[in-house]
């Protein structure tokens, strides 16, 4: 077995991949670390096993200096974000081995769309986790306050987007009251940063109609902050409606999907929300004014109705009173029927014996003294005779 000194196996090695890659190749990998230094950017690459995660290959890469200052502006043109760790990329290499440093791949060209696709898939993905744990609607499905007037807002104090929105709906006539909760807006860390903001929202204790997430004034770069996993979830289990001005105009991200309400700008969420209180206080007049009107027409309609009842109870208390006038006419014909004077003024006469009148003849006897009464008068009589 031949013994060689290190040097010489790395120039051998340096010589195999001299040879095996005359010209540069393109290679699929995800960025790992990225540091710049000097105007070079030093990256590690790394290929991850789908299912598991699991690491099966590592490599190092440059970008000299010159090719990064062309080359990431063009990257950042295309896909709307700097290289960076967590990017699926698509890099054409010179794989160089270097008896001191060892085996490094130089980075002259990168394909955006094959990034891009990626981040579209990674989208897919979120959108279909989120659905799958069943809270992709969540904030949608909470009721929208019909007088938003206490807002709790996350956003960057020094932001030109929140400096806009801030005068935009001072200009209302609605008494809106904000409390601002500072946040990173755009960039890797800005997921963690507005979450924590998110957090503060809720432990401060206050009654918050809406939380306002607004961004602009800034580069329209590094949107994809707003695709996060974590910071989606967050915001579709809020607890009050969320409205997004995140100030993008092309592209929908998942922050927007998952809130109650996404806007383009800071200050069409401004105008919105002045909006939506000028149509409340329209359908509040609408409803006033109908409600005097139904109330103005029900007491003209129980006006009538009273007026009816009062000349129907009039007509039944002529009709009573008709009805017992001839009730009581009858009883007193009945009575003047019935009186024995009437029937004396006809010729009849009544024999009265001890103060009662005589009705049997066998009651009598031959002597007795009675008193006879007549229409005109009466007379004192004498038992004679009886006829029974």
């Amino acid at each position: 077995m031949e013994k060689m000194d290190l040097i010489d196996l790395q120039r051998i090695l340096e010589d195999a991949v001299s040879r095996a890659f005359e010209e540069p190749c393109w290679v699929r990998a995800e960025i790992n670390q990225l540091s710049v230094r000097n105007g070079h950017c030093h990256m590690e690459l790394v290929q991850k096993e789908q299912a598991t995660d699991k690491l099966l290959a590592k490599a190092q890469a440059v970008i000299w200096a010159g090719v990064f200052a062309i080359l990431n502006p063009y990257f950042r043109t295309s896909t709307g974000m700097d290289l960076r760790p967590g990017l699926q990329v698509l890099l054409c290499v010179e794989p160089r081995m270097h008896p001191l440093y060892g085996l490094s791949l130089v980075v002259t060209d990168a394909d955006p769309s094959y990034t891009i696709g990626g981040l579209e898939l990674e989208r897919r993905k979120t959108m279909e986790r989120l659905e799958r744990e069943g809270i992709l609607d969540m904030n949608r499905q909470l009721p929208f306050p019909a007088v938003p007037l206490r807002l709790a807002v996350i956003s960057s104090e020094t932001a030109a987007g929140y400096q806009d929105f801030r005068d935009h709906i001072g200009l209302s006539q609605y008494g809106f009251i904000l409390t601002l909760f500072p946040a990173l807006m755009q960039g890797a860390d800005a997921p963690a940063s507005i979450i924590q903001a998110m957090e503060q929202v809720i432990g401060s204790g206050k009654d918050f109609d809406l939380l306002v997430m607004i961004r602009g004034g800034g580069a329209a770069t590094d949107l994809h902050c707003y695709d996060n996993y974590d910071l989606a979830a967050h915001i579709a289990q809020f607890p009050i409606p969320v409205v997004t001005g995140i100030g993008h105009h092309k592209d929908i991200h998942i922050a927007d999907r998952v809130a109650s309400l996404s806007l383009k700008t800071p200050t069409a969420v401004a105008d919105y929300l002045d909006g939506h209180l000028a149509a409340e206080e329209e359908s509040l007049f609408r409803i006033s004014h109908n409600l005097e009107r139904a109330v103005q027409r029900r007491i003209e309609e129980e006006k009538q109705s009273m007026n009816y009842l009062i000349r129907d109870i009039g007509g039944a208390v002529r009709w009573v009173i008709q009805h017992h006038a001839h009730m009581l006419e009858l009883m007193e014909q009945r009575i003047k029927q019935n009186n024995p004077m009437t029937l004396l003024q006809k010729g009849y006469s009544l024999t009265l014996f001890r103060g009662k009148a005589i009705l049997d003849a066998a009651l009598l006897k031959e002597g007795d003294k009675g008193e006879t009464i007549l229409s005109k008068g009466s007379f004192g009589a004498i038992v004679n005779d009886i006829e029974k």
